[in-house]
């Protein structure tokens, strides 16, 4: 298994280097393109296809598992999208995307974690687009916190950790990140950009801990205002109405019903080349709590988030060197409850973009929180797009 861990480890290398050198091919393709047939009711049609794969190493302070050093996936994933013009100011848009393991796929033991799935969707919705009505779109994708407040600080690698998207019960099912069964509107013009979502009723799903987590229903609001060409203020609020079962107490199953807020504030200021933000969450009854958990008592009352970022992008435009971004990063987590909870993290790192097709980050992050459970790492991460 060692020697076939360094044969994948040496590929892998080979290939990331053979697509720096091939810069002229797209990252993105068509699969169909529009006006490729002659027929009137196909002539509208595009279809893309595109992908990346993942591969990471992290390397712990302290005791980690082996996969971390082997190299493992940090979220690979192919895409493929659909629009279909209907008019000139209408169009059908359909988006699939999957995320996949390599290392899994391949059997390769020292390469993921025991309990890694090999594939799972990460996305699946559909949509209709008008420019003057907005966007109207149905299934699993991403909820009004991580559109409006947390896409804006997804930005480092080792990141989030301070955010709803990571904190709560099940990111698809609690309307954190992408949220399955949901309905999401969006309107923009020059100054403002609206965000409202609906989510629906969703089957119970098994946690960690083999407590259940059933979604009632929920519902969400976001706005950006764009005070400048350089500079946006975000703010959001999604409720999110949810049972938590023990489905193994006797003789009768537990159950308690949970009214979940998140808030959300972000400001974020783009001159030049310079990249910042800074952004506020607060959390109710959303975040699990740290130690024993019960039905009765599941989420940490109240808690809050705070993440920043600053980075600058320095551009080359070399046929082997587009751009060079050294950033800097902070978050905090704190929950306040019977059992209170802290953490804090701070990062250095740099982007390196070769061109459309590869791109490295180096970061490492400087952890403590209350019970001394987290170590500093490092994180070395490809993407590699096709």
């Amino acid at each position: 298994m060692y020697i076939k861990s360094r044969i994948f480890s040496l590929a892998t290398l080979t290939f990331s280097s053979s697509l720096c050198i091939i810069s002229s091919s797209h990252a993105e393709f068509d699969l169909i393109s529009k006006n490729q047939f002659d027929s009137p009711l196909l002539a509208p049609l595009q279809v893309q296809f595109g992908g990346q794969l993942r591969p990471q190493w992290i390397n712990n302070a302290g005791d980690e598992p082996n996969y971390y050093k082997n190299g493992h996936d940090g979220g690979s994933r192919v895409r493929l999208k659909m629009d279909y013009d209907l008019n000139p100011k209408t169009k059908l848009v359909g988006y699939y995307e999957r995320g996949f393991d390599p290392f899994n796929i391949l059997n390769l033991d020292e390469h993921h974690s025991p309990n890694a799935l090999s594939n799972q969707q990460r996305q699946a919705y559909i949509a209709i687009q008008h420019q003057d009505w907005g966007n109207l779109s149905y299934g699993q994708q991403f909820g009004i916190y991580y559109s409006v407040i947390g896409s804006k600080s997804d930005v480092w690698d080792n990141d989030a950790l301070a955010a709803a998207s990571s904190n709560g019960a099940h990111a698809s099912y609690d309307g954190s990140s992408r949220a399955k069964n949901s309905l999401m509107y969006t309107k923009e013009n020059e100054k403002f950009k609206l965000y409202a979502n609906i989510l629906f009723p969703e089957k119970s799903v098994e946690l960690s801990d083999q407590h259940r987590y059933k979604r009632e229903h929920g519902a969400g609001i976001g706005l950006d205002y764009k005070a400048s060409k350089d500079l946006t203020y975000s703010a959001a609020f999604s409720q999110t109405n949810a049972t938590i079962i023990d489905a193994h107490s006797q003789p009768t199953i537990q159950e308690q019903d949970y009214q979940q807020n998140i808030i959300g504030t972000a400001i974020t200021y783009q001159p030049n080349q310079w990249y910042l933000v800074a952004t506020a969450s607060h959390y109710h009854d959303f975040v699990p709590l740290a130690g024993e958990r019960t039905v009765d008592h599941y989420f940490t009352g109240n808690g809050y988030g705070l993440e920043a970022f600053a980075g600058y992008t320095f551009k080359f435009d070399q046929p082997y060197l587009k751009s060079i971004q050294p950033y800097v990063a902070v978050d905090t987590l704190r929950l306040t409850s019977d059992q209170p909870y802290r953490s804090n993290h701070q990062y250095i790192g740099f982007t390196t973009e070769f061109n459309k097709h590869l791109k490295v980050m180096t970061e490492h992050t400087f952890a403590s929180n209350s019970d001394d459970s987290e170590q500093d790492s490092t994180w070395v991460t490809m993407y590699i797009s096709f």
